[in-house]
């Protein structure tokens, strides 16, 4: 039988683990340059530091109950949370929103976008 600082022990470390997620998601949010990157880390790194929490809370309760309500929780975070954040990302870029470029694009991820976002921007400035 584990003692009761054993116990603490399995119930604080995923808590813990959790915050350190959330609290890098609000890190992410801070010093990302554009809104496709926050909200990568915002959507990926919550549910991450969500899913730590509430295993950490499970861990803490005795009732079954309360842990079949957690497990519901955590399944409904985990299928809304992309697709909002796809959503949103989606309504961005359909609206025109293009990814904030400092510099050369090095490993030429965004491909043909980044051609097109910087002519967008020429003829902008042009108008």
């Amino acid at each position: 039988m584990p003692s009761a600082s054993e116990f603490y022990a399995l119930r604080d470390i995923p808590i813990l683990l959790g915050a350190f997620f959330v609290l890098t998601a609000a890190i992410g949010l801070v010093r990302f340059p554009d809104l496709y990157s926050r909200l990568h880390a915002s959507s990926k790194l919550v549910s991450l530091g969500s899913a730590g929490i509430f295993l950490g809370v499970a861990l803490g309760f005795s009732d079954s109950a309360a842990l079949t309500r957690l497990i519901a929780v955590l399944l409904f975070q985990f299928l809304t949370t992309p697709l909002a954040a796809y959503l949103i990302a989606q309504a961005a870029y359909l609206r025109g929103l293009p990814p904030k470029l400092d510099g050369p694009d090095e490993w030429n991820a965004l491909g043909s976008a980044n051609a097109l976002a910087l002519e967008r921007q020429g003829l902008e400035q042009e108008e």
